[in-house]
C-alpha cells in the first residue's frame, strides 16, 4: 500500500527499486518504477511553467465541516453526542470532541457496536453521530444501520475516506459500494458532500431537522454522509443560495450536455467542463449530494434543455450507484435520456499515492468525462 512506500514521491524510485532487487529488476517492476519517475518529472515541469498563477483557493479536508457542524449544533443547545470507532482523528470528528468535552465515547474497533450505541442514544433523546471510514461503516455497520431505521432510532453518520479517496490504504479500505449498501434502507438518506462548506451546512441541517421532527412528534430519519479523504477547495463553485436541504446545485450552466457528479467527483466534472468549453461545447455541471433522493426539480429541466444528454460521475460502482438511481428516477418521471456513466466497472481498487492516479487509471478522470460527453454529442 501507499503508506508502506518509503519515498514521498517518484524522484528516486528507480535507484530504490534497483537497490532492493540487486540490479535484477523484473521488467514489470521496472516499468512501474519508470512510470512513477515520469509522473514526477511531469509534475516538476508543470511547476516550472506555472508562474503568474492566481492565489490558490483555500483547501482543507471535507470532514472538517462535520466537526464544525457538530460544534455549532451543540452551541445551539442540541443534544449532539459523538460515538467513534477508533478513528476520530482521521474522520475529523476529534475537533468536536476536543471543543465540546463530555459529549463523546470511543467504542474501539467495533463499528457495529458504534452504530448500535448510537441507536440506543437516539432512542433516549440524543442526536448521535457515528464516525468511521466509509468501508467499515457500510459493511460492519450495515445491519445496525438497518435496525436504527426499523427501531425509530435515527442516527447521523460521518463516513469518510469513500471510494478511491483512500488510495494509500489500498483496495481493502476503498469503499466502492457505499451508495448501493444503504440507499434502499427505509428512512435513510445517503448524502455525498464535495467540500467542507457543504459538509458543515448539510450536517448542521441534519441535526436541526432531526430535532424539529422530534418536537413535532415524528421519528425522523437517518442521514449518512460520505466524504473523501484528500484536501479540496472549501467551497466549490458559486453558490448564491447556499446549500439548501434536499437540493442539487447547478454550478455551471450549459445546453450541450449535463454532467451530474457527487462528492469528490464534482471538481473533476468542472475540469471536464473546462476541457469541453475549449472545444466550443457548453457542459452544465450539477452537484448532486442527495444520492438516493435526487432533486429532479433541478436536474430534469437541465437534462431536457440539453436534449437528454447526461453523463453521471461518481467515485462508486456504476451498478447500484448515484447514476443508476438518477437515471431510473428520470425515467419514472418520463424524462428521456441519452446517458453515459463514469464510475467503477465491476473491479476493486488498488494502492496509489493519490485518488487522482486511480481515477485516471480506471477511466474516471476529467479527460474520460469529456470524452464520454463527446460521444453523446456525436
Amino acid at each position: 500500500g501507499g503508506h508502506g512506500f518509503p519515498l514521498k514521491d517518484g524522484e528516486k524510485i528507480i535507484p530504490f527499486v534497483e537497490e532492493i532487487t540487486g540490479g535484477k529488476t523484473p521488467a514489470e517492476l521496472k516499468a512501474w518504477a519508470e512510470g512513477l519517475r515520469k509522473g514526477w518529472e511531469e509534475k516538476q515541469a508543470t511547476k516550472k511553467t506555472v508562474t503568474n498563477a492566481a492565489p490558490a483557493a483555500k483547501k482543507e479536508k471535507v470532514q472538517a465541516g462535520f466537526a464544525r457542524a457538530a460544534v455549532r449544533a451543540a452551541q445551539e443547545g442540541l443534544p449532539v453526542v459523538s460515538i467513534s470507532a477508533d478513528l476520530p482523528g482521521s474522520t475529523g470528528v476529534a475537533a468536536f470532541q476536543k471543543a465540546v468535552p463530555g459529549r463523546s465515547f470511543d467504542i474501539g474497533i467495533a463499528e457495529a457496536n458504534m452504530v448500535s450505541t448510537c441507536t440506543g442514544l437516539s432512542k433516549t433523546g440524543f442526536i448521535p453521530v457515528a464516525d468511521t471510514f466509509s468501508q467499515f461503516g457500510i459493511t460492519k455497520g450495515n445491519l445496525p444501520i438497518i435496525m436504527a431505521a426499523l427501531s425509530q432510532g435515527p442516527i447521523v453518520g460521518a463516513f469518510t475516506h469513500a471510494g478511491f479517496q483512500d488510495a494509500a490504504d489500498g483496495a481493502s479500505h476503498e469503499a466502492t459500494t457505499y451508495f448501493a449498501a444503504v440507499s434502499a434502507i427505509p428512512h435513510t438518506l445517503a448524502i455525498a458532500v464535495s467540500c467542507s462548506d457543504q459538509a458543515e451546512a448539510l450536517m448542521l441541517a441534519a441535526f436541526q431537522r432531526l430535532a424539529q421532527e422530534r418536537e413535532a412528534g415524528k421519528d425522523g430519519e437517518s442521514a449518512l454522509f460520505f466524504a473523501g479523504r484528500e484536501d479540496f477547495p472549501a467551497q466549490l463553485g458559486e453558490r448564491p443560495n447556499g446549500y439548501p436541504w434536499g437540493k442539487a446545485t447547478i454550478l455551471r450552466p450549459g445546453k450541450d450536455v449535463v454532467l451530474v457528479a457527487s462528492g469528490p467527483m464534482v471538481p473533476l466534472a468542472l475540469e471536464a467542463s473546462d476541457i469541453l468549453a475549449k472545444e466550443g461545447k457548453q457542459a452544465a455541471v450539477i452537484d448532486n449530494p442527495f444520492v438516493n433522493r435526487p432533486d429532479l426539480q433541478t436536474i430534469a429541466p437541465a437534462v431536457q434543455a440539453a436534449g437528454g444528454k447526461l453523463v453521471t460521475i461518481e467515485d462508486h460502482q456504476i451498478i447500484g450507484g448515484m447514476g443508476a438511481m438518477l437515471v431510473h428516477a428520470l425515467a419514472i418521471q418520463g424524462v428521456a435520456v441519452k446517458t453515459a456513466a463514469i464510475g467503477m466497472r465491476g473491479e476493486f481498487g488498488r494502492s496509489a499515492y493519490s485518488a487522482r492516479e486511480l481515477y485516471e487509471h480506471f477511466g474516471m478522470g476529467p479527460k474520460d468525462i469529456a470524452q464520454a460527453a463527446r460521444k453523446l454529442s456525436s
